[in-house]
């Protein structure tokens, strides 16, 4: 699979520059996305895990979100 990442434009001068530094910079983008890619599917799987035993249904969680974000914007005002 093939991701496109766009730089700021002085990490791209400093890459043309220095040719070494694209090795660099390619293996720390990886690195760092395949960290947050391992991060948030254990993180799925953790609420997976703890809704498989809630006794809440779909229709419940769906009305404490909007209460909570009707509350929410009461608060702030915006409603």
């Amino acid at each position: 699979m093939a991701i496109e990442v766009e730089l700021p434009r002085e990490i791209e001068l400093a890459i043309k520059a220095n040719k070494d530094l694209d090795a660099l910079v390619r293996k720390r983008i990886e690195r760092e996305i395949l960290e947050d890619i391992k991060n948030d599917i254990f993180i799925s799987k953790i609420y997976d895990t703890l809704l498989e035993r809630s006794d809440l249904s779909e229709d419940d969680v769906n009305e404490l979100d909007h209460k909570m974000k009707r509350e929410i914007m009461e608060k702030l005002g915006w409603r």
